[in-house]
This record gives C-alpha cells, structure tokens and sequence, in this order.
C-alpha cells in the first residue's frame, strides 16, 4: 500500500468565520493507518448544520485547525486490523469525525471501526453523488423512526422542518416497506419547495407561517399525529407538542433555527399522557443498521432521494454558503474526484 505524503482538504483555521474563510489546500498530511481505524479514501461527502454550526463557533471544545465533516463514503485502504478489505466501498458517520479528528473533507480520513458500515455494494445507478447524500442523513433518519419513536405502519408521523435533507429523508424513509406508516405530514416555510416535499413521500404539506398545530389536528381528525420529529429546533417545540395526539411521540433531533435554549413548559406541553425524547446519530450501531438495505432501496427508486446539488470539494466553501442560505431542498453533497 502506497499512500501520498499530502492530500486535498478543506481545512477550517479557526472560528467563527464565514463560509469562504474555509481553506482548500492539497498540502494537508495524509492521515496513516492505525489499528482499530478504517483508513478511507474519500469519494465524496454530505454537508450538514453540525459543520456549519463549527465553523460558526458554535461547538464548544474543538481544537483547531480542523478539517471538517462527520461523513464521508469512499473505498478501504486499510482496515486497521478490521474486517474489511482494501478496495471495500464503504460509508462512515460521527465517532468523532471533524470534532475530535480530522473528518471528511478531505481526500482520506481515518475513522473507528464502530463508525464504519459493512462493505457496500452499489446499484449500477447509485454512483457517487448518490451515495454520498445517504449516510449521516438516512442512519439519523432510521434510528430515530426505529429507535426513538418505534414508528409502525399504524402510526402518523408530522415532521417540523420536513423540506430540510433530513426531513425529506423521514418521509421518504417512513413511507418505505421498512415502516410504511400510513400517513405522513411535513412542514416547508417555502412555497417553491413544496413540490419537492410532496415528492419525497409526505402525503400532506403544510405552509409553515409560524404555528402549524391547527392544522395538524384538521388533518388528523382533530386528534393530532401520533409520531413527531421536530427538526427546526426549541423555539417550536412547544407547538410541535400541541400537534400530536394525547399520548403521542415527540423526537427532537437538531435545531435548524440554530437556538438551542428556550422556554420550555412540559407540565403543559407534554399533559396529559405525551413522552418526549430525542436522538443522535452518534448512538447508531454501522454494523447492524440497514445501510445496504437503504441504498439498495434509492437504487430501486423505492425510497426517493433528495440530492439537491453536488459540488467539488475544492468548492466547499461555496457549498457552505449555499447550505447557510438555506437554498436547498434536499442533499449537498461534495465529490472528492
């Protein structure tokens, strides 16, 4: 095995900066391999708030300079003692990417087994791009609907944020056979991406202005969803527990509004029988999650996949700024050739 003394990546220097202060440099140090790490080299990588919230300085605790990225897919080249072959295509999420070490966006990155999936075999019609847009979005997605709500065909779900990539992946995730609930509503705060919303799977859309529990209950027969994901964050989650039926499910999973704290009455919002919890995608197990299922699942056109716009990791920068403009309805992702 032969690897270059250098590499391209996207470095952060120090925070907060803006969007075009990231430095795209093909100088950096090739990470080495290490047992107990899966070595990768990088295909391509999905964008996320978690980045864009670190570049803003918003994540406490964080050594810098700092290449960026809590995912990345790509193929093995070395498994660090693992299970894994060289030439393996796999995907990797969290365990410290872009935080605790280097992550994504760069030409390799050295990541712990636990955050490595199985090797993955793509569909003839699943290249790079595609396969990018799935790992950190659709496990959170999954673990959530699985794992924190129990989602069942029984169920409807409502989802805050729904025109997010995330959101878009809940419904789309939510209407496949792996949970085929039987009623999905999202929420989009515009117009133009409407039809994108619908097209993910959510089988109603509603125009978010500012509280959206009315018309929840109008939908559900005066009742409310009996599942929620709240993605925009504290300020509505208040509103969000209104929506839902008297013993319903909220997940809180991030905070698109970028507020963390609010005022918060669970005496009130949460009477008389309603639980809420939350998920992170760094609890996902990528030895056991359906990864391959997934992709196997965008590959069939089963599960539509919201790729908004594809990028080259030179453009990074750029990339951020069209994610922080909330531009896009769907996945950014970057690609590394």
């Amino acid at each position: 095995m032969s690897l270059p003394r250098t590499m391209r990546a996207v470095v952060c220097p120090h925070v907060p900066i803006s969007p075009t202060q990231l430095v795209y440099t093909t100088n950096h140090p090739t990470p080495q391999p290490k047992t107990g790490h899966v070595l990768i080299r990088v295909k391509g990588f999905g964008l996320n708030r978690a980045e864009l919230y670190t570049r803003q300085g918003q994540s406490p605790g964080l050594v810098f300079p700092r290449v960026l990225g809590i995912e990345c897919v790509g193929i093995v080249k070395d498994a660090g003692g693992g299970k894994w072959k060289e030439g393996d295509i796999v995907a990797a999420i969290m365990g410290g990417m872009g935080r605790l070490f280097d992550g994504g966006y760069a030409e390799y990155t050295l990541v712990p087994h636990s955050s490595v999936s199985p090797p993955i075999t793509l569909p003839k019609n699943v290249g790079w791009d595609k396969f990018a847009a799935i790992p950190e979005t659709f496990m959170t997605a999954w673990g959530t609907l699985n794992n924190s709500l129990n989602l069942t065909s029984t169920d409807s779900l409502y989802i805050h944020g729904g025109s997010s990539g995330l959101g878009l992946a809940y419904a789309s995730l939510a209407k496949s056979s792996l949970f085929n609930v039987s009623s999905v509503i999202s929420t989009t705060r515009a117009g133009q991406k409407i039809a994108t919303v619908k097209a993910s799977g959510a089988d109603h859309v509603i125009l978010d202005k500012g509280s959206v529990s009315g018309e929840v209950k109008k939908l559900t027969g005066g009742v409310g969803a009996t599942k929620a994901v709240e993605i925009v964050g504290p300020p509505t989650l208040e509103d969000t527990c209104a929506a839902v039926s008297p013993d319903g499910v909220i997940a809180i999973v991030g905070s698109l509004s970028g507020v963390w704290k609010s005022e918060f009455d669970p005496m009130t919002s949460l009477a008389p029988n309603k639980r809420l919890t939350m998920f992170g995608s760094g609890t996902v197990d990528m030895s056991t999650a359906p990864m391959q299922q997934i992709v196997d699942a965008v590959g069939s056109g089963e599960i539509p996949l919201s790729l908004d716009k594809v990028f080259d990791i030179a453009d990074a920068g750029e990339a951020q700024a069209y994610m922080e403009a909330n531009s896009a309805a769907g996945k950014v992702v970057c690609l590394v050739d």
